[in-house]
């Protein structure tokens, strides 16, 4: 599994927001990402509707970082190893000095 530092991310990263609807209300990252629950996340599914291949890294994101761990786990499950889980999240992402838009 790889781990990828917030401020390593880029308008060209391709981000997975795994959080819940609520956090998602809440705040979001201010780089494109695609936003998909962890309970209704099925890989192979993503990977076929977002024109994915195994060569692109999915960053997952999630509050903290345990999440997208889990995330990155069903989609190593499946037979893709190319995922990073970003290392703490949004918390870690706004620390970084990462745009966060609050609703």
């Amino acid at each position: 599994m790889r781990f990828i530092k917030p401020i390593s991310l880029t308008s060209q990263s391709f981000i997975l927001d795994i959080r819940t609807p609520e956090e998602y209300q809440c705040e979001v990252l201010g780089l494109p990402h695609v936003y998909k629950q962890l309970d209704e996340l099925d890989p192979v599914s993503f990977m076929q509707e977002n024109n994915l291949s195994h060569d692109r890294i999915i960053n997952i994101l999630c509050t903290s970082g345990n999440r997208a761990s889990q995330a990155a786990e069903m989609f190593e499950k499946a037979g893709f190893d190319n995922v990073a889980v970003i290392i703490g999240g949004i918390i870690e992402a706004e620390y970084e000095g990462l745009r966060i838009i609050k609703h």
